[in-house]
Order: C-alpha cells, then structure tokens, then sequence
C-alpha cells in the first residue's frame, strides 16, 4: 500500500503558551491536525521565546488556508 505524505506549513508562531493552546483548540475543534515545534522549549524557557523562535503551529499544507482563515476570524481583538 502507498502511503501519501504532505508537506507541513507554518501557519503561526506564538510567543506565549496561552495564545498558542487557543489557536491549537481552534484548530483542532474545526477537524485540522496540528504539530508543534518548540513547544516544549517555550514551556521550559519560556523567557527566552523571541530568542528560541517561538512555538510554530503547523498543519497539512491542503489543510493551511482553512487554517489561516479559522485563526483569522476567531483571532482576539484588543478593541473592548
């Protein structure tokens, strides 16, 4: 049996583990995986996270425009 393999994009990099988990929650509640890089390192040095880059949500690159359009529409606003 052939096993199909796709490519994974960056579909946003968080600098604080809150917005992260929010936007994975997003993501994961519309039926879309998600993998994380750095995810561990932010949560053990999480003072340096500009530094180490960030933790980058990645989904399936067929996934990526529903993705980006989910985390755009339910993205917070700092308008009251």
């Amino acid at each position: 049996m052939e096993e199909m393999h796709e490519l994974l994009v960056t579909v946003a990099t968080f600098y604080a583990e809150p917005d992260y988990l929010l936007a994975r929650t997003r993501l994961e509640s519309a039926g879309i995986e998600c993998i994380a890089l750095n995810e561990n390192m932010l949560r053990i040095a999480g003072w340096h996270s500009h530094i180490l880059g960030g933790i980058k949500l990645q989904v399936r690159e067929s996934d990526a425009q529903d993705a980006l359009a989910i985390l755009h529409e339910t993205a917070p606003t700092d308008n009251p």
